[in-house]
């Protein structure tokens, strides 16, 4: 997931770490959020036509995503059964 960034702009370029025009067009959206008792629900996104609502800064509903990410590898997640940890797995 480590990806080298430039720090020149450019058509779909990435710029001190953000991304700008469709560079993420092609990725997938991994959302996390917890439901009213506290399950972790996975939301992925990769169809190119479900827009992504990310949370306001200091305004936090909660339905918001609570961590997120988008990548370009595939992510298998499993819990582990011993401890209940969630695993991500790149495959």
């Amino acid at each position: 997931m480590a990806e080298n960034y430039s720090s020149t702009t450019t058509s779909n370029s990435v710029v001190s770490g953000f991304f700008d025009g469709s560079a993420l067009a092609d990725k997938t959206f991994y959302g996390f959020r917890l439901n009213k008792n506290g399950d972790l629900n996975v939301e992925i996104i990769n169809d190119g036509t479900t827009i992504v609502k990310l949370p306001m800064d200091d305004i936090l509903d909660e339905t918001d995503y609570k961590h997120w990410f988008w990548s370009s590898d595939t992510i298998e997640f499993y819990f582990n059964e011993t401890n209940g940890h969630l695993i991500m797995k790149m495959i």
